[in-house]
């Protein structure tokens, strides 16, 4: 999975989350909170750092500014820094340079005083950042394997990402059109959506474009596809089990219907196909020191 995709996801996710609770009441705004760190997997974590109390700012401290928490965004800039640092002589100055930016935002600790009380203006910046680094490694790479294994992490975790988003809509914005409104605009897709399916368009629609839009480079189909297009450049189909992997999870997307957003069983579908995207990228790391690469500079796992 992609460092930098992560921290771009995670934003997103926190952005999601935070646009749902403030329509709600406390007790609802707590459950929404609840649900999201169920899906990232950090109830346990958190609750050994604060306890009961879920706000936003303690939300946004634990999933942003903690550099210690793995997964958090600093944590992931990181990491991403570092790995930069290490191929620098195989990507652009202006890669390094911008990581290099985003990570002392950190470390001078410039987005603390936002945490509690302008929290979008976190959202807004490292979104904006996050959009700058994509776009260096899109304008500025020469098309070889090192550009491929960069977007081949992009697109991984972007799916997983895709999945949470509508894992977290599920549990707390049910059938209410605004609220998935609201994910398509956090995810760039708003403008998309609306012309190819007109502003009355029901929770499941959207739900199903998130899902199945081959064009949309958000949705999860789409992000599959992309991610076997970089495979058929690096891998062998004969030989790594990771790409025989990824054609089974997405035939699966590309095939399943999608339940009712107000289903339970909605869940239990975005969880089976998390499970297969994280078994991908399990697999693919294997075959990477398998067949001999250079992990240092053949990671997926770079920015």
């Amino acid at each position: 999975t992609g460092y930098m995709e992560r921290a771009a996801d995670v934003t997103r996710l926190l952005n999601v989350a935070d646009n749902v609770q403030l329509e709600r009441s406390a007790d609802e705004a707590a459950e929404v909170w609840r649900n999201l760190l169920r899906v990232l997997n950090r109830e346990e974590e958190y609750a050994a750092e604060y306890g009961d109390e879920l706000t936003t700012e303690n939300l946004n401290r634990f999933l942003i500014l903690d550099g210690n928490q793995p997964g958090a965004v600093s944590w992931s800039v990181r990491q991403a820094r570092t790995n930069v640092m290490n191929i620098r002589d195989a990507v652009p100055i202006e890669l390094l340079e911008a990581v290099n930016a985003l990570n002392t935002r950190f470390v001078t600790g410039e987005l603390r005083r936002h945490a509690g009380n302008s929290p979008h203006e976190i959202y807004d910046v490292l979104s904006a950042d996050c959009q700058r680094i994509a776009g260096v490694v899109d304008d500025g790479m020469v098309r070889d394997d090192t550009y491929s294994f960069l977007m081949l992490g992009r697109m991984l975790e972007r799916a997983q990402m895709t999945c949470r988003v509508i894992e977290v809509n599920a549990s707390v914005g049910r059938s209410d059109a605004a609220t998935w409104m609201s994910v398509l605009r956090s995810l760039s897709g708003m403008h998309a959506f609306l012309r190819t399916h007109g502003p009355l368009a029901s929770a499941e629609e959207i739900a199903d474009f998130l899902l199945h839009s081959d064009s949309f480079p958000f949705s999860v189909l789409h992000c599959l596809r992309a991610a076997g297009r970089h495979f058929n450049v690096v891998g062998d189909s004969a030989t790594w089990k990771s790409m025989r992997a990824l054609g089974r999870v997405a035939s699966q997307v590309e095939f399943m219907d999608v339940p009712p957003v107000d289903s339970p069983h909605l869940e239990d579908v975005i969880e089976e196909v998390l499970l297969a995207i994280r078994e991908v990228g399990e697999a693919l790391n294997e075959d990477l020191y398998r067949h001999g690469r250079e992990p240092a500079l053949f990671s997926f796992e770079v920015v």
